[in-house]
C-alpha cells in the first residue's frame, strides 16, 4: 500500500491510469473507495491520484483538531509523494472545501479546479435545515451500526426519487462506505473542520479554470451554495444536476463523468 509520511501523519494514496495528473479529494467521513463510480472513467484519460483524508481509510486518524487548511496541506503532501508539481483537482463536499483551500494556498500546484456539492462557508453560507444538521451531528455519538447509520442518513444525501427507484445503487454505495467505517471521534473532527471552513472573502482570488457542480435537491449543502461559488470564482462554469441530491456522483454518474472529462480535456 502506498503510504507517504507528510504533514506529521501517514497518508494512504493510489495512482490509476496515465496522462495529465488529476487529484481527487473525497468528502466528509468517506475514504478513497467512494470514488469507485468516478475512477474508471477518469483514469482512462488521466493519471488519477486518490487518497484517504486524515481520519479515514488507511490514513492516520490523529485525535487532535483537524482543519481544512491542514487537510489541504495533506493533499499537497500526496502530490509531492506522487511526484506531481501541478494537477487538475476535483473535490466533492468536504473535498471541495479542501480543493478551494489548496488552490488558494498553492496556486501553482493546481492547474484547474472541479468542485462539487460544496460551499465557500462564511457569512453567505446557506445552512441545511435544523433536522439535517441534528442528524449529521448525532452520527458522532450514535450507537447504531455503520450500516444502520448510513441508511438513516440516506434521505439527506440522495433525492427521494433516487432512493425509491435506485435503491440497489444506494445499497452499493453504503457497502463500499462501510468497508472501512469512520471512527466516531474522527468523524466529529472532520465535521468540526467543515463547520469552521470559510473561503468566502478569498475565492475571487482563484484564477484557474473552475467547474462548479451541484444537485438542485441537495439537502446537506443547499444548492444556493454552489450558485455563490460559481458567481464569485472568476469565469467559473456551473453545472446544475437537475433532481439530484448531495451524492450526485451516484445519481447522475455518466452525465457527470462526461461533463467533467469535457471540462478537463479543454484545459
Amino acid at each position: 500500500m502506498p503510504i507517504t509520511n507528510g504533514n506529521g501523519i501517514n497518508l494512504y494514496y493510489e495512482i490509476h491510469g496515465e496522462g495529465e495528473p488529476l487529484l481527487l479529494i473525497m468528502g466528509l467521513s468517506l475514504n478513497s473507495k467512494s470514488w469507485f463510480r468516478t475512477l474508471p472513467a477518469l483514469s482512462e484519460h488521466f493519471k488519477v491520484i486518490i487518497f484517504d483524508n486524515r481520519g479515514t481509510g488507511y490514513s492516520d486518524k490523529p485525535d487532535t483538531p483537524y482543519s481544512i487548511d491542514k487537510m489541504a496541506e495533506d493533499a499537497r503532501c500526496v502530490l509531492d509523494a506522487a511526484g506531481v508539481d501541478s494537477a487538475h483537482v476535483y473535490g466533492i463536499s468536504m473535498g471541495g472545501m479542501i480543493a478551494q483551500r489548496l488552490a488558494l494556498m498553492y496556486p501553482t500546484r493546481v492547474s484547474s479546479l472541479v468542485i462539487g456539492c460544496t460551499t465557500s462557508g462564511g457569512v453567505n453560507h446557506v445552512q441545511p435545515s435544523a433536522d439535517v444538521s441534528m442528524l449529521m451531528l448525532s452520527r458522532g455519538s450514535s450507537i447504531a451500526t455503520p450500516e444502520e447509520m448510513a441508511w438513516a442518513t440516506a434521505p439527506i444525501l440522495y433525492s427521494q426519487a433516487f432512493i425509491e427507484n435506485q435503491r440497489e445503487l444506494v445499497a452499493e454505495d453504503i457497502q463500499k462506505r462501510i468497508e472501512i467505517p469512520v471512527l466516531p471521534y474522527a468523524y466529529i473532527l472532520q465535521l468540526q473542520a467543515c463547520l469552521a471552513h470559510d473561503t468566502y472573502s478569498e475565492i475571487d482570488q482563484i484564477k484557474v479554470p473552475t467547474l462548479v457542480i451541484h444537485g438542485d435537491e441537495d439537502k446537506l449543502v443547499p444548492y444556493q451554495n454552489g450558485v455563490t461559488l460559481a458567481e464569485k470564482i472568476p469565469n467559473a462554469e456551473f453545472l446544475t444536476i437537475q433532481g439530484a441530491g448531495h451524492i450526485y456522483v451516484s445519481e447522475a454518474n455518466d452525465l457527470v463523468n462526461e461533463r467533467v472529462l469535457e471540462f478537463l480535456k479543454k484545459q
